[in-house]
């Protein structure tokens, strides 16, 4: 599971939006020296996942979503899997 250090409180809507990529979340005042809070772009259309060409970035996002995959695939065909998980 990944941590992601977010400022507290935490609105139920992105609360629900960071467990559903795989996030648990965690106080910001609680980071490692040196980590800052990330602020994540969510994709939130099919085409902001054909806006993400970095292999390794989609491979965070099909793994954030539970999508099991050959890590020899393509951006293209990462992008298409991760469309169908995202947006079914």
């Amino acid at each position: 599971m990944k941590i992601i250090y977010e400022p507290h409180p935490v609105s139920p809507e992105r609360k629900a939006e960071l467990r559903a990529q795989g996030f648990k979340i965690i106080d910001a005042r609680f980071a490692p020296d040196g980590e800052e809070p990330k602020a994540l772009d969510v994709p939130e259309s099919p085409e902001d996942i054909d806006a993400i060409t970095d292999k390794e970035k989609l491979g965070e996002w099909l793994d954030a979503h539970g999508v099991e995959y050959d890590g020899r695939i393509g951006v293209e065909k990462r992008q298409e899997l991760l469309k169908k998980a995202m947006f079914v």
